[in-house]
């Protein structure tokens, strides 16, 4: 019997079977025969599946039965059983000189069993019950193959794309773009404690647009008359809607002048003071409609007014005024700093009052397009994009003329030099005012027809 290690452990996990067989032989011829029972040690037998004996040799079950039959000859008692350590699991020990039959399924301590090879079943034969899978090779082919054809096919069903149907309902030569009108009406909070007398009265601010033609036949008389409704014009001629200097100055008239800005104007509309601008407007004399203005807004009942429209042409754009100054959004030399701190004066004075911006059109300026022209702060659309973002934070009604009255297509029949309105071109603009703004009409309007006027 091995040797056991101090521990009590056993050594014979390291050891084999065959060796342990040749040392139990070696034993066997030192010592004299002993009795049929002390030949072998009793063991403790553990189960083992049956296996058919090879030829010539005796199994391994037929041993345990002939030595069974001599301890039963031979009248002594059998063999203590010997004790083995802990760990030891044989299945059978078989005595020396006889061939050692493997029982499938035991092992020597401490060593794992061979892995059995898995049969290959990837290409079994149909008759014998496999299945036949098709090897990857053949696979990528085919699926690369069909992405492909897929891709193409969707390609050209893209690039074949769809009719465009155009919509030219009420006139064949319809400006087919979107007009990006934009109105706000007042909340009910905003028009507490305000009467309705039922009348609607517009008081008109800007320049040429309404000051060239003060008559019935000037844009705020065509309003009146279209839209059935009371108008007050006091607009300045040559005015704009930004500030010359930061802080106003009596050094010049041309400083002087920017009195009849639009910040200047809606101030004195808000303190209710109009003594500045008809001290400045008394020295124009060679255009009274500077006095006719002021004394229009020294007339006017404020608590009647309903709404205040603004328009003016092109001039911040001809006169290359800045536009925004990005680190100081109301700063007052600017297009977008000017229309916030007067769109704010009035609506902190008069909150039951409306505010309609009608923005600049399409224009020339010394036979060149202001839609691609820069004169020194960007092209007109730019002021136009500005205007229409500045009244949206402001909640202020916006009316595209730019787009949606006179444009690249149609400025000859209404601008008499490019810049300027003519008849024509005050009625177009009146009536899309009237048409948005007084009949509150969401249908889209049309830039190359009436739809009020008649």
């Amino acid at each position: 019997m091995p040797n056991q290690s101090k521990n009590g452990l056993d050594d014979l996990d390291i050891l084999d079977l065959d060796d342990l067989l040749r040392e139990d032989d070696q034993e066997n011829k030192q010592k004299p025969k002993a009795s049929a029972a002390s030949e072998k040690p009793a063991v403790k037998e553990k189960p083992v599946a049956k296996e058919k004996p090879v030829a010539g040799e005796k199994s391994v079950a037929g041993e345990k039965s002939a030595a069974k039959k001599r301890e039963g000859n031979s009248g002594e008692a059998p063999a203590k059983e010997e004790e083995l350590p802990d760990g030891i699991n044989f299945v059978d020990v078989v005595p020396a000189g006889k061939s050692q039959e493997k029982v499938p399924g035991s092992q020597a301590p401490g060593k794992r069993p061979p892995r059995k090879p898995v049969p290959q079943e990837d290409f079994r034969p149909e008759e014998d019950g496999g299945s036949r899978r098709p090897p990857i090779h053949l696979i990528l082919p085919i699926i690369i193959a069909a992405v492909l054809v897929i891709a193409v096919v969707r390609f050209m069903v893209w690039s074949k794309g769809t009719d465009l149907h155009i919509d030219r309902t009420g006139s064949a030569d319809r400006f087919n773009i979107e007009v990006n009108d934009s109105m706000v009406y007042l909340p009910d909070s905003k028009l507490e404690g305000h009467e309705d007398d039922g009348v609607t009265t517009i008081l008109c601010l800007g320049n040429e647009p309404f000051s060239e033609d003060t008559s019935d036949t000037g844009l705020a008389g065509q309003i009146a008359s279209l839209g059935n409704c009371n108008v007050i014009n006091a607009a300045f001629p040559d005015s704009q809607v930004t500030c010359e200097n930061a802080t106003y100055s009596t050094d010049s008239l041309d400083s002087m002048d920017d009195i009849f800005n639009l910040f200047y104007v809606s101030y004195a509309i808000s303190i209710g003071d109009f003594s500045s601008l008809k001290t400045v407007a008394s020295v124009h004399t060679e255009n009274p409609t500077y006095e006719q203005s002021v004394e229009a807004l020294e007339n006017t009942d404020f608590s009647k007014v309903d709404m205040i429209a603004i328009m003016y042409d092109g001039i911040d754009y001809i006169n290359g005024m800045a536009m925004q100054n990005p680190d100081v959004p109301d700063e007052l030399t600017t297009y977008v700093g000017s229309l916030i701190n007067s769109f704010q004066l009035i609506q902190e004075k008069y909150p039951y009052i409306r505010i309609v911006f009608l923005s600049p059109y399409y224009a020339e300026y010394d036979g060149a397009s202001s839609r691609t022209t820069d004169l020194g702060n960007g092209t007109i659309v730019n002021y136009f994009q500005w205007a229409y973002d500045t009244c949206g934070d402001c909640s202020v009604s916006f009316l595209d003329n730019y787009y949606g009255s006179i444009n690249e297509t149609n400025y000859k029949d209404y601008l008499s030099d490019g810049i300027h309105l003519n008849s024509a071109g005050r009625t177009k603009v009146a009536d899309h005012f009237v048409y948005k703004v007084l009949q509150d009409n969401y249908a889209e309007y049309n830039a190359q027809t009436l739809s009020v006027a008649k």
